[in-house]
């Protein structure tokens, strides 16, 4: 006699909604010397860097021997993203206008708020005329360089400045996120 069947329980629409957006996400790998399974070889393998990449990698239900296709690019300074991070979770626990958002909504907002490395679309709207929108950049490895992510810090840490923390300096904000030294960019 067989297992009995089970009923999964509906997707709500957002949960459907992150689960799509987590999967365009890139999956951070780090190279690691394995002892290949079926050969008994000791070879290069790519694996999950973090618990966040791992839980992408179940979510998509990728399995050992699963052939997957790769584009595969080398991180810039992780160590700055981490940074960038970090202080948003700080800026969500400690600033009311952030509060019940996560580290990366808080950066965006902020990112917008502050009017650094965005770009403008316009659009026309019947009845109203050309519009314009603020569009945030992607801070991804990929989509930034290493120079446009320091004016992106510089802007974001002026602008927590101006607005919410007064008489602190960028380098007092770098220290408040708790990151140790060897963690910081250099």
């Amino acid at each position: 006699m067989g297992k009995p069947a089970t009923t999964a329980k509906p997707e709500t629409p957002e949960a459907a909604k992150k689960r799509k957006q987590r999967a365009g996400r890139p999956i951070y790998m780090v190279w690691r010397r394995v002892i290949d399974e079926a050969t008994g070889e000791l070879r290069l393998g790519l694996c999950a860097d973090s618990s966040i990449d791992q839980f992408l990698c179940r979510e998509r239900e990728y399995r050992a021997g699963d052939v997957v296709r790769c584009e595969i690019k080398k991180a810039r300074n992780i160590k700055f993203h981490r940074l960038v991070h970090a202080l948003g979770r700080m800026v969500a626990e400690q600033v009311d206008a952030f509060q019940g958002l996560d580290a990366h909504t808080t950066i965006k907002k902020l990112q917008l708020d502050a009017g650094v490395c965005c770009t403008y679309e316009a659009f026309d709207i019947p009845d109203l005329g050309r519009v314009m929108r603020l569009i945030p950049e992607s801070i991804a490895f990929d989509y930034m360089t290493e120079e446009r992510f320091k004016e992106f810090w510089r802007g974001i840490c002026q602008h927590l400045i101006a607005t919410y923390w007064p008489g602190l300096t960028e380098e007092a904000i770098e220290n408040m996120t708790g990151l140790m030294p060897g963690e910081r960019e250099q």
